[in-house]
């Protein structure tokens, strides 16, 4: 996971983020693992960089997809969660601080890594840059289209609509305040193809978002990190939180869930 500095909320070190992590692979893995596999045809041999590593769950696939000959490097702010394994090299790495891994990989990963980070264009097409000829760049990012779609779907009360508004405003606030964009990952393609390349395909990928489902659990667990901040600049109460937590555990109930979109970049051979 990468992080601006002003954001301690979803701290690898924290408590909680062991199973924020177990969540957010439980949402993305299994879509993760079809563009890798299917479209990047990640494979033996490749040299990886797999960025904001996580709970090394994406670096473990890989290390078992590229054999005994190939490699992956996870790195992360707070690298902790990586299994040790022979193929996988786990380093602490800023993004924006650090010097960057030698040039030269078949491969490079970001999962919900560049939306938090500044100046992310031209990390981007550095990323792209840092690839073999015939390389791949995974960029993936969410992006969130209530504006126009709403943020829940099942029908709700007016009490319940109005504190789930409460909660996603307030979620987004903080977002805000911390530098995360989610706006970004609509504007990637754009970005990368400004920089000159011309192999560019998108996936899009929204996670199912019922009560209990992985995605409601991930919020649910959020309203218990974030409580004192919404607690203190919104006007949700304690009961109000309750109520959320528990509609989040109703599978009658489902919430809009974000866009995930990846944008696959192709470096020519």
């Amino acid at each position: 996971m990468y992080r601006t500095e002003h954001e301690q909320r979803f701290d690898n070190g924290a408590p909680e983020a062991p199973e924020q992590l177990g969540l957010l692979s439980e949402i993305l893995n299994r879509e993760t693992f079809r563009t890798l596999g299917e479209e990047v045809r990640v494979g033996h041999g490749w040299r990886c960089w797999e960025v904001g590593a996580g709970d090394g769950s994406v670096a473990r696939w890989l290390a078992a997809r590229v054999g005994t000959s190939g490699h992956v490097v996870a790195s992360d702010l707070k690298p902790q969660h990586v299994p040790s394994h022979p193929r996988i090299e786990a380093i602490r790495h800023d993004l924006v601080e650090d010097p960057w891994p030698e040039h030269a990989f078949d491969l490079i990963h970001a999962r919900l890594v560049l939306m938090h980070v500044a100046d992310k264009e031209a990390v981007a097409a550095r990323l792209a840059a840092h690839l073999r000829p015939g390389g791949a760049l995974v960029l993936t990012d969410w992006y969130c289209g209530c504006a126009d779609e709403g943020i829940i779907k099942s029908p709700v009360d007016a009490y319940t609509a109005r504190i789930f508004q409460e909660y996603h405003d307030g979620v987004h606030k903080l977002a805000g305040e911390t530098g995360m964009d989610f706006e970004w990952a609509a504007r990637t393609p754009d970005v990368l193809s400004a920089a000159g390349y011309r192999d560019i395909t998108v996936r899009d990928f929204r996670a199912p978002g019922e009560g209990g489902a992985p995605t409601a659990r991930l919020a649910r667990l959020h309203s218990t990190m974030l409580e004192p901040f919404l607690l203190s600049q919104t006007s949700l109460t304690e009961a109000d939180l309750s109520v959320i937590r528990e509609k989040l555990l109703d599978p009658e109930f489902e919430m809009v869930t974000n866009h995930t979109y990846t944008t696959v970049v192709r470096v020519p051979k």
